[in-house]
């Protein structure tokens, strides 16, 4: 009898050791600490994957439960999880649904940031120094530095009788931890001690690599807010009246081979806006936002996230699809640049709530 008994035993043990071995689903997945969402898959899922050190298989999740499909790696000895949303399906509703599956399949979630594309809004003061103008392919970064939200829920709010706007929700900021490491990497920009040019270099390693390529400088045009786009949208502005340009000074050559990047406010809302003159109200409406954008109000439902976003085009009817793929490497090679100053044990210690 006790020799059954511990055979018995025996095969419970390699029974449960087998078990251990070949699912523990919350324990694999529960390796990951980092997510990085990108909610336009034709334009920003490749450069993401790109900034990837190694790619790892996915964990087994309940694909019942959470219909996502996720790309795993590392970057710099994080652990990174890759998301984005179906072709066509952005928007806050969507990223809202794509991270509420993702924070419960990969429970360990430190922090998140999005990084992705969005629509300029330039100041309505333009300022000599050229490096300080918002142009197309340049990086905005949400930064609550003036104690204010990083981002802002623009069209979520009231409409006034008397033509006022007040809005009523806001957005978390980013965590402190990436604030912080966003802080220093300024500090090492001036110093000149970024590494910007090895981040864009891994974008030069795939087949599409000439999507990364700098559209030229006579396609970053910024016309005035109330001026309309004269032709369909796919033209490129040959017919429009250039005496209806903003002018600005221009950027040297060397300053054009640049990722130039802005922290300041970011405008999330429900559309996409191709209006010069609503995008000058949000602007004023969100204490000076640098650009606008549709994805953050949904992700922050769920957690709080990092802002990063590729000046794609200035929100205004001269919206074209031109500089696009350029603005989201930029966007990727610029997070991947933040993420190198955070150290992967540091991460690992913070709250998984946010």
């Amino acid at each position: 009898y006790r020799r059954c008994s511990k055979r018995a035993r025996r095969r419970r043990l390699r029974r449960a050791r087998c078990l251990l071995a070949s699912s523990p689903v919350d324990a694999r997945c529960a390796d990951y600490h980092i997510a990085w969402i990108c909610p336009v898959v034709d334009i920003e899922f490749l450069p993401a994957r790109l900034m990837l050190d190694k790619e790892h298989p996915t964990p087994p999740y309940d694909t019942h439960y959470d219909e996502n499909t996720y790309i795993c790696g590392t970057i710099n000895g994080h652990a990174v999880v890759v998301a984005t949303c179906p072709p066509g399906e952005t928007g806050n509703v969507n990223a809202g649904r794509l991270t509420g599956s993702m924070f419960k399949t990969f429970p360990n979630i430190r922090m998140a940031v999005l990084v992705g594309i969005g629509g300029g809004i330039p100041s309505p003061e333009v300022s000599e120094d050229a490096l300080e103008n918002v142009h197309l392919g340049d990086v905005v970064v949400g930064w609550p530095g003036d104690g204010k939200p990083a981002c802002i829920y623009h069209d979520r709010g009231r409409s006034k009788g008397d033509g006022q706007f007040e809005m009523i929700d806001t957005i978390r900021n980013p965590d402190w931890r990436l604030t912080n490491a966003l802080s220093m990497l300024v500090v090492d920009n001036e110093l000149g001690q970024t590494t910007f040019i090895d981040q864009l270099a891994r974008l030069q390693r795939s087949k599409a690599k000439r999507k990364f390529v700098r559209p030229r400088l006579k396609h970053d045009k910024l016309f005035k807010a109330a001026y309309r786009h004269a032709s369909d949208y796919r033209s490129t502005c040959t017919t429009c009246d250039s005496s209806e340009l903003v002018q600005r000074p221009q950027r040297s050559e060397e300053e054009q081979q640049t990722l130039v990047f802005h922290r300041g406010r970011i405008a999330t809302g429900n559309a996409v806006i191709q209006d010069g003159k609503l995008r000058d109200e949000i602007r004023t409406r969100c204490d000076g936002a640098l650009c606008v954008e549709m994805e953050a109000a949904g992700i922050d439902a769920n957690r709080r996230c990092l802002v990063i976003r590729g000046i794609s085009d200035y929100a205004d009817s001269h919206k074209s699809d031109m500089w696009r793929s350029y603005a989201a490497g930029n966007a990727a090679a610029f997070t991947r640049e933040l993420l190198c100053r955070i150290q992967p044990g540091d991460v690992k210690k913070m709250d998984p709530e946010g």
